[in-house]
């Protein structure tokens, strides 16, 4: 259900959880997905990975709809419950993506609580 995968070019480890999902999940380059998200925090006079920012990239730019649960689930339930879709999921301060009912991740964060979710 969970898989290491680090989207980093550099492979760092590093506070980047928002260019690793956007990238992975919308399939597009690690430093576009960078770059968009500079671009809308430069619009948006915010701090790149504040959550308005790539809120606005996620449903302005690409033009996906944010999804609350509608009980309390974790990453890995709602990757289970929807394993046929690409997913990005927000959970309190961070931001991950499943593709196909498998979490895509540096870190295992099955366990925590989703907040929304884009589907791709």
């Amino acid at each position: 259900m969970w898989r290491y995968y680090n989207r980093n070019p550099e492979k760092r480890e590093e506070e980047d959880c928002v260019c690793r999902a956007i990238s992975t999940a919308l399939g597009i380059r690690y430093s576009a997905a960078d770059r968009l998200i500079h671009l809308v925090a430069e619009r948006e006079r915010c701090e790149p990975l504040c959550v308005c920012c790539y809120n606005r990239l996620l449903e302005e730019i690409f033009g996906l709809e944010a999804w609350r649960p509608r009980r309390e689930e974790t990453v890995g339930e709602l990757s289970r419950r929807r394993d046929d879709e690409k997913l990005i999921i927000r959970v309190d301060g961070h931001l991950t993506c499943s593709i196909y009912g498998e979490v895509l991740d540096i870190w295992d964060c099955t366990d925590e609580i989703v907040d929304c979710y884009w589907i791709v």
